[in-house]
């Protein structure tokens, strides 16, 4: 007997061995209109911002990695009915899907699982490194678990915006196995007995996309500052079937090669954020966009976020709520690079107790991910400078906050004023604070790696001598060695390349820990920008998100640093360094003006006007 639970899965006969199939072509649905769980479907419950796209047959789900899941409920929840019967899945299972991926998960993400995972039920799902798998209990509470192989040259599995078809099987005589495109990937039977599969919670039934209970996310740089984070597949989910027997090799081909792909797998490009060219100089607000399941998760109007644009340089820069609006100088080819916000940290490898009861970790910017304290605004913008306010908390990844230094109950705030000039040149001030605040940052759009975005000889240091020496991270970190360096250029691959110059006395210093020298010649981190976990550091493994890499620290010696970017030789930023540490002095020629002289950390001089003249003369 065929019985329709809704329209998107039935049950079937077992004389067709097909229990349960989902193919998602709605007649109702419509390409790429969201999956509205308002709709009369049936018995299941929909997530997030979960919507339809082309599969490889008709209509598919994506999931957009953030938010979204569907839970498929049996109707009938009472012990003993037939409908809740029929979630209770026998011994021998084989479970098929057609999956594609936007970027791999934080942690394991399930194309369909059921139960307690790690306990109890199964999982079929994929992992941080892309690889296929079925995770089972075997009725002790013992987790078993098959999964695909790696590509010994990437160290990653599935590659991205591919279709793939999956098939994971379970027999308690033979164990589990994953075959990845027709093709057997690996097998598993380290079982201690026959038993396979216990089940609990079944009224629950099966959910796709989404964990049940939030995981925390791989690669951590400090376990103890890394939380459960909440998080879905990243992908297009097609085809899906459990089947109530162990599908043979010869089946598994047979299902691969009889479907066809119509459509290619639907992913808008992510490339970081820009605007057209104003032609003008100026600062203006707007809502800068990323790629659409990221855009749609922001609940922000057009007005969000602010760009300062230059009528003679091809260079912007940027304050992005990606970045949690720290300020990037963006190249004329859309190469960015960032700095750090005040820092702290609290409860540095647990001495205090518990991180579940404390601030945990490092307190900055980069931990708002829903910039929920940080804020952007244009104070001045005309035709002789513009300038910017950008305040924020500064917090954990739980976004909580040290109640110092004066237990105010306010808590540690950073707030800093960028003076940008019409040829390019910002200087940042930095108000009265807690922590450092300088650390030279590259960032790495999606699909993009670091040395893809900076050379290797990737940082130039100057001296106000005008001596320069450029250092290279090829064979492992430099040591900066250039006496009495106050200079630095970062070696992006574009034309206009960022600098920044300190007061005399200020110093670099190589950022010279957390380098995975298999993964990349510099440290790379994908916890920051644009991601929503909770982790205050994640070592990337892949170029699949948004990432960023940090070449040095800085000793400002002050509070205020100049910024830039430039086409011209690096030794040309020496009289730029030296007009600001050392400025001329200013000789009033008029009556009715006095000079309150030379302000370095708004890079002009001061005149209080007075009497009636409206002309200024100086010398």
């Amino acid at each position: 007997m065929l019985v329709n639970l809704c329209c998107f899965y039935q049950v079937q006969s077992q004389n067709n061995s097909v229990l349960f199939s989902w193919n998602f072509d709605d007649t109702l649905a419509v390409k790429n209109l969201p999956f509205n769980p308002q709709q009369p479907f049936g018995n299941y419950q929909a997530g997030g911002l979960t919507k339809y796209v082309p599969g490889v047959k008709g209509n598919a789900i994506k999931f957009d990695g953030f938010s979204s899941f569907i839970d498929v409920l049996p109707g009938d929840i009472k012990d003993g009915s037939e409908e809740l019967k029929l979630f209770r899945l026998p011994g021998k299972i084989s479970i098929e899907a057609w999956v594609s991926l936007g970027a791999y998960p934080w942690n394991w993400a399930p194309i369909l699982t059921m139960g307690k995972h790690g306990i109890t039920g199964f999982y079929f799902g994929i992992d941080s490194r892309g690889r296929a798998g079925l995770q089972m209990s075997d009725g002790t509470s013992t987790w078993h678990e098959c999964v695909s192989k790696l590509n010994p040259e990437t160290r990653l599995g599935l590659e991205l915006h591919k279709w793939y078809h999956i098939v994971a099987t379970s027999d308690p005589a033979n164990g589990l196995a994953i075959y990845v495109n027709g093709k057997l990937e690996n097998t598993y039977t380290d079982f201690v007995d026959r038993r396979r599969i216990a089940y609990s919670e079944t009224e629950k039934g099966f959910r796709m996309g989404m964990n049940r209970v939030m995981m925390a996310p791989t690669d951590a740089i400090r376990d103890w500052a890394t939380y459960p984070s909440r998080y879905s597949l990243d992908g297009i989910v097609d085809e899906i079937k459990v089947y109530g027997k162990c599908l043979t090799a010869d089946e598994i081909v047979a299902n691969y090669i009889k479907v066809k792909p119509e459509n290619e797998p639907q992913f808008a490009p992510r490339k970081f954020p820009t605007v057209k060219s104003s032609g003008r100089f100026a600062a203006s607000y707007t809502r800068l966009n990323f790629y659409p399941e990221w855009d749609a998760l922001w609940p922000v109007g057009e007005f969000n976020d602010v760009v300062v644009q230059f009528d003679e340089l091809p260079t912007k820069i940027m304050f992005w709520r990606g970045t949690r609006y720290s300020p990037c100088l963006v190249s004329e080819n859309g190469k960015w690079m960032a700095d750090q916000s005040r820092e702290t940290g609290n409860n540095w490898f647990l001495s205090q107790g518990s991180r579940d009861d404390m601030p945990t970790g490092c307190m900055e910017h980069m931990s708002d991910v829903q910039t929920r304290s940080s804020r952007v605004a244009i104070i001045e913008s005309n035709e002789a400078r513009v300038v910017v306010n950008w305040r924020y908390l500064q917090m954990d990844v739980r976004f909580r906050q040290n109640d110092s230094p004066d237990n105010t109950g306010f808590g540690e705030w950073g707030n800093e004023l960028y003076y940008i000039y019409p040829d390019g040149v910002t200087v940042r001030k930095l108000l009265p604070g807690s922590g450092g605040w300088q650390e030279t940052i590259f960032l790495s759009e999606p699909g993009t790696r670091p040395e893809d975005n900076i050379e290797l000889a990737a940082a130039t240091l100057v001296n106000m001598k005008g001596e320069t020496k450029t250092y290279s991270w090829e064979k492992g970190y430099p040591k900066f060695d250039l006496p009495d360096a106050n200079i630095q250029v970062v070696n992006l691959k574009s034309k206009f390349k960022p600098y920044l110059i300190f007061r005399t006395g200020g110093s670099f210093s190589v950022f010279n820990g957390e380098v995975r020298p298999e993964y990349s010649h510099f440290p790379w981190w994908n916890h920051w920008p644009v991601a929503q976990i909770s982790s205050d550091g994640r070592s990337a493994s892949a170029p699949d998100m948004a990432a960023h890499s940090s070449l040095s620290w800085g000793d400002p010696n002050f509070d205020a640093a100049l910024y830039g970017m430039t086409e011209k030789d690096p030794k040309s930023l020496v009289a730029l360094a030296r007009s600001w540490n050392y400025p001329a002095e200013l000789k009033l020629t008029t009556k009715g003006c006095k000079s309150d002289g030379y302000d370095y950390t708004q890079r002009a001089y001061l005149l209080i006007a007075g009497g009636s003249e409206k002309n200024i003369s100086f010398v």
